[in-house]
């Protein structure tokens, strides 16, 4: 029997539809929409995307509050406090934290406070415990004391109406804990989502399994799985895939229910890469088909009714630069993030060279330097690209025919933390 290849027609790519990067990036973010929000306790929101913005309802604080504990007092009966002729005020009661709303100050007197409770009404300034002198109905004050001093405004926290979260963005754990602070107990946030990684080639075996003789352990699996849960997806499934058509389409159509599936392997010109035809032939609509970047550059991307396919190459280091170049992005899209693939300027402390119409991109050390960021790009020719993979924590990205730069030179980094 024959053995089973992909026709030369078939493993060409067509150089019509390979693009740049970022246009590929662009035309998944045109075709692909954020996934829908869901309802989550404030308690577990934080890291998540909020779905809209939310504003405060109320003013926070509520009311005027005190910021130490003392006594709440009208100043003007202080005016003329001092050493010789200390202001004499009545003790009228005690406010704690937990009074729901406030009282009525008298005139010439004043009212125990603990931190946080509610300021009187006539009363516009609280003075520390330390800073008077107490006997058992009065208590005496040898300065004037200032106006709102030792009072937290109401509103000075957030005002109502104030946005606490704005829609499409991380929520962080201080907003998180005003988003509760407000009284807010449920968060819409985008939700997460799932992913199906598959290792393609007949000399792959589950790295999770004992190891049968001559088989290699998948581990780009374990590197996907690790990337996506480090950039807080929960739900990933891994598995290898027999290099046939027939598995390849069946496992594409098994992980059919997941929002993007990602395989490596089999997306080169070779006569045994069935990957890109079967899945188009499991119903994959073919976006692109090759990236003008390097490396990576046999990567492709299809629609799947409601799924992303992405389609990598098999070598660890060009899959890690792939999945922040790519991937990462690809996630951000579904998560409705506005800027879906960020990256920062840095100075060069090595010269790198940039690839003739292609984007080259390449691992780095990112460092800083009395707040200079700079990016190493290990140029170590004794190294493995798994070596540099482990040292690097950012990715150069060198535009098309950018030539050689020297060190010094500014470039994008794209953080791979």
């Amino acid at each position: 029997m024959r053995e089973q290849t992909v026709s030369d027609d078939q493993n060409k790519f067509e150089t019509t539809h390979v693009m740049l990067r970022q246009k590929a990036l662009k035309l998944l973010k045109e075709t692909f929409s954020p996934l829908r929000s869901k309802q989550i306790s404030v308690t577990d929101c934080s890291g998540h995307i909020a779905a809209e913005t939310i504003c405060s309802e109320i003013d926070l604080p509520e009311h005027d509050r005190s910021a130490m504990d003392g006594f709440a007092l009208a100043s003007i009966d202080t005016l003329s406090a001092s050493a010789d002729r200390p202001a004499r005020l009545r003790f009228s009661g005690e406010i704690r934290p937990s009074a729901s709303a406030p009282h009525t100050a008298k005139a010439n007197c004043a009212v125990r406070l603990l931190t946080g409770g509610i300021v009187p009404h006539g009363a516009d300034a609280v003075i520390p415990f330390e800073d008077i002198t107490t006997n058992q109905d009065f208590i005496e004050i040898s300065f004037p004391v200032k106006k709102g001093i030792f009072i937290r405004k109401a509103g000075s926290d957030i005002q109502k109406g104030e946005t606490i979260v704005t829609a499409n963005t991380k929520i962080s754990p201080c907003q998180a804990a005003l988003l509760a602070y407000a009284g807010i107990r449920s968060i819409p946030v985008r939700k997460r989502p799932s992913i199906a990684v598959l290792a393609v080639g007949n000399e792959l075996c589950d790295p999770s399994q004992k190891n049968e003789c001559g088989l290699i352990p998948a581990d780009n699996l374990i590197l996907l799985k690790s990337l996506c849960k480090n950039y807080g997806v929960k739900s990933v499934t891994v598995s290898p895939c027999e290099n046939s058509p027939e598995a390849i389409s069946a496992e594409i159509t098994n992980n059919s229910h997941c929002d993007i599936i990602i395989t490596t392997g089999g997306t080169g010109p070779g006569n045994r890469d069935f990957v890109y035809n079967s899945v188009t032939k499991a119903g994959g609509s073919p976006l692109f088909k090759g990236l003008a970047m390097h490396p990576a550059k046999s990567i492709f991307a299809c629609r799947l009714e409601s799924s992303i396919v992405i389609g990598l190459p098999g070598p660890p280091n060009a899959v890690n630069l792939a999945f922040h170049t790519v991937i990462k992005p690809v996630i951000n899209i579904l998560l409705g993030l506005a800027d879906i693939s960020p990256n920062s300027p840095a100075l060069l402390k090595d010269k790198v060279k940039g690839t003739k119409g292609r984007e080259k991109l390449r691992p780095c050390l990112i460092t800083e330097e009395n707040g200079q960021i700079y990016a190493d790009p290990l140029n170590f020719r004794k190294l493995s690209p798994r070596k540099i993979m482990s040292i690097s924590n950012g990715i150069i990205v060198l535009p098309p025919d950018c030539g050689e730069l020297e060190n010094g030179n500014i470039v994008q980094v794209i953080k791979c933390s």
